[in-house]
């Protein structure tokens, strides 16, 4: 099938599938473009999101509506819809800041489509070393950040947001181009999951062994936004123990150094 773009629209990579966008204003396409550049790609786009532009000085909403197969905003300066069983997805936003606006509206497409392909997307730091994908999860503040920049230069898939998906009998992580403006700047890449990592901030370096129920209930409170739906619930717990079943799980008690990577390699 030959994907046919439409005018100004470009095609942004999360990893096994891509999403095209386009706005109303031509600059504020290429500023977009711009700052996915790491992350385009001439793939077909699994969904495309039109944007229109509108003047306003809104606050971008953080707490969507969320019902089963869809994702909704409905507020003064920032309305938008994703329908995942009408392929369709719009949004309407005049906002201080559009360019994150889109953005976050983006992550949710984003969430929607992975767990539409039988994958998810988690909150998580990813890096590959030698081939394999090592991920770091963990709440607001735990570590992920900073254990990305101890890592390896051109090693960080993300240190935000990652999308797993299973390809044959294995599970893979791959890259996002979602950031922030404190955090390590993404590149493209996946990688098959070789562990899983929950990091606690101590004062010595070693990982600790947990129960299979205490590791499915810290990946899943690393799952954004769509588990507010109880829909997703099933499909998500199934998913985490698939993984779970497959790769190797450990809180990883970590110093603010990369000396954790020794330990890590060790394993």
């Amino acid at each position: 099938m030959v994907w046919e773009k439409e005018k100004d629209e470009f095609c942004v990579s999360l990893g096994p599938f891509s999403v095209g966008l386009a706005t109303n204003e031509r600059k504020f396409t290429e500023r977009l473009a711009a700052y996915y550049c790491q992350f385009l790609t001439d793939e077909a786009p699994i969904l495309s999101l039109r944007v229109s532009l509108l003047e306003g000085d809104a606050e971008v909403p953080l707490m969507p509506k969320v019902s089963p197969h869809r994702i909704e905003f409905d507020q003064s300066g920032y309305q938008g819809v994703v329908d995942w069983r009408a392929r369709t997805a719009y949004l309407s936003l005049g906002v201080k800041n559009p360019l994150f606006g889109v953005d976050y509206f983006l992550r949710l497409v984003g969430a929607l489509a992975a767990e539409s392909i039988g994958g998810l997307m988690v909150h998580a730091a990813g890096v590959e070393r030698e081939g394999k994908a090592y991920l770091f999860l963990g709440h607001s503040g735990a570590g992920k950040t900073t254990t990305a920049r101890n890592s390896p230069p051109g090693s960080v898939l993300n240190d935000d947001l990652i999308v797993l998906y299973r390809s044959g009998e294995r599970w893979f992580a791959a890259a996002t181009p979602f950031h922030n403006p404190t955090q390590n700047r993404p590149r493209q890449g996946c990688a098959p999951l070789a562990v899983l990592l929950y990091l606690v901030k101590d004062v010595r370096v070693y990982l600790e062994p947990t129960s299979p129920a205490h590791a499915l209930a810290e990946m899943l409170a690393c799952i954004p936004i769509l588990t507010l739906e109880p829909f997703y619930a099933k499909s998500f717990l199934e998913r985490c123990q698939d993984i779970l079943r497959s790769v190797p799980y450990y809180r990883l008690h970590l110093l603010p150094d990369a000396s954790y990577w020794e330990v890590v390699l060790e394993r």
